[in-house]
């Protein structure tokens, strides 16, 4: 059983990360013209994959504002 390292794991996520990221950007705009597709969203996780910093202080700040 070959097992990844964790240096070899943050590698491949930030790789696919770096794939993910204008898929769900493109997802999220059709997602705001499409009533399908939860735009919003989508482009929320989307921007919490990019700046994931700036993603929990907006996370936070939502879930006070709701008191969640």
């Amino acid at each position: 059983m070959n097992r990844k390292t964790l240096r070899e794991e943050i590698r491949e996520f930030q790789t696919h990360k770096q794939k993910l990221i204008p898929i769900l950007i493109v997802v999220g705009l059709l997602g705001l013209v499409l009533p399908i597709i939860p735009g919003v969203a989508v482009l929320f996780l989307a921007f919490m994959l990019l700046f994931p910093k700036h993603g929990e202080q907006l996370l936070r700040r939502i879930r006070q504002t709701i008191k969640i």
